[in-house]
């Protein structure tokens, strides 16, 4: 059913050992996913985000599972199961829950930071209970200042969906709790000029494909969107960074932020924490 709908409903498929395959690991990920937390299998990664002279302004928070029984399964596999399953709403508020721990530790440590962005996953943000559960844990654990400094990313598949509940989810937590949102891998989807001058955006996120391979046709989409963040007045983060060339290019198309292997993988928070006092110390 799946992979009929994957590829545009009302169509058929042949069950065949490779479909087979998929479906057992599937399956085995299913079931493992259901203990992951209770295992204690999840884990944050944080991702230094920079500005233009180099200097650390942030971080995205990355979620990582270590399986027991599977080994380390890459977010981009298990996260869509965790979707397709509704196992993403337990998950999801866990890793809002730590990330919003950690800001706060960090920030009552002295490890000062201008913005603090986390992944949201569509299931997620559509739940009932999406907009109490992020009171409650504003709440919780930040103050008003830490809570606008907070970004949720949403990538452009949320787009598709009903834009207008997306307006109106969005307005209300950013109008009651200061939260900001970005429009993650920005150019890859379902963009129109009309949604960002709809959607209460703060950032344009520009996928790492176009960063990746700088051709003259990827240059020229990213300078184009570079042109209309200006136009609506969003902050811009250029992705998968990692090399002096990529640094270079956007540097001199005044890109607000970078992140990426040039600067960091993505670390503990623990290793986080050292990378902050070496910036600072430098």
């Amino acid at each position: 059913m799946y992979e009929v709908k994957n590829k545009g409903r009302d169509g058929v498929i042949l069950f065949n050992d490779e479909l087979s395959q998929r479906v057992e690991s599937h399956l085995k990920i299913e079931r493992n996913l259901h203990t992951a937390l209770a295992n204690n299998e999840i884990y944050l990664n944080f991702q230094p985000q920079v500005n233009l002279k180099q200097e650390l302004i942030g971080c995205e928070v990355l979620v990582r599972w270590n399986s027991k029984e599977l080994g380390s399964v890459p977010p981009d596999i298990f996260i869509p199961i965790a979707e397709q399953t509704g196992i993403i709403i337990k998950l999801g508020y866990y890793i809002l829950e730590e990330a919003f721990k950690t800001f706060k530790a960090w920030n009552d440590k002295g490890l000062i930071l201008e913005q603090f962005s986390i992944k949201i996953s569509m299931r997620q943000f559509f739940h009932y209970s999406f907009t109490l559960d992020i009171g409650r844990l504003c709440q919780q654990y930040l103050t008003k200042d830490l809570q606008k400094k907070i970004i949720f990313e949403m990538t452009e598949t949320f787009l598709a969906e009903d834009i207008n509940k997306v307006i109106s989810v969005m307005n209300g937590i950013h109008n009651n709790l200061g939260i900001r949102f970005s429009l993650d891998d920005f150019g890859t989807g379902y963009s129109s000029l009309s949604y960002l001058q709809q959607m209460p955006l703060h950032e344009l996120k520009i996928d790492q494909s176009f960063i990746y391979d700088l051709s003259e046709n990827n240059k020229q989409m990213i300078l184009i969107i570079l042109a209309m963040a200006k136009t609506f007045d969003l902050t811009v983060v250029a992705e998968g960074v990692e090399t002096d060339e990529h640094y270079q290019f956007l540097a001199q198309s005044d890109c607000h932020f970078l992140q990426g292997y040039f600067y960091s993988k993505p670390l503990l928070k623990e290793s986080f924490e050292a990378y902050y006092q070496k910036q600072k110390d430098s």
